[in-house]
């Protein structure tokens, strides 16, 4: 037995019925609307269509829906591969720029310095370059 005991408190009938007049608790959560009833939570379902028939036809456009989706999923899909490929060529096209433009600039800097210490550059074929 401890110094402090728990005392549950007594629920008056007063208590009970202001807690009953305050109405059915609800919550709304990511559009589903939840309503604490006699002690459970209890989900509040969209109306279902009546008559006959209703349900198939719902059925049948959840299905073409679905369908629908599948076919523009599969179409995002095939963009996203054909832009993994054009940013790989992108890529590639880059890289030889990069490398054509530092070769061009060791070209130039190597005629520079031939030029400076007094030496002609060699000729070649695809020279440029004009004294």
């Amino acid at each position: 037995m401890g110094i402090f005991r728990k005392k549950r408190l007594p629920r008056s009938e007063a208590a009970m019925a202001e807690a009953a007049d305050m109405g059915p608790i609800q919550l709304q959560l990511d559009g589903h609307r939840l309503t604490f009833d006699h002690g459970e939570w209890q989900p509040e379902y969209e109306e279902m269509p009546e008559g006959e028939g209703a349900i198939e036809a719902e059925l049948l456009e959840l299905r073409r829906e679905k369908r629908k989706m599948k076919k523009e999923l599969e179409k995002y899909q095939a963009q996203r591969e054909e832009m993994k490929e054009l940013k790989e060529r992108w890529n590639l096209l880059d890289f030889k720029y990069q490398l054509l433009l530092d070769m061009w600039t060791m070209r130039e800097l190597d005629i520079k310095r031939a030029q400076e210490e007094g030496l002609t550059p060699k000729k070649t074929r695809h020279s440029t370059h004009i004294n």
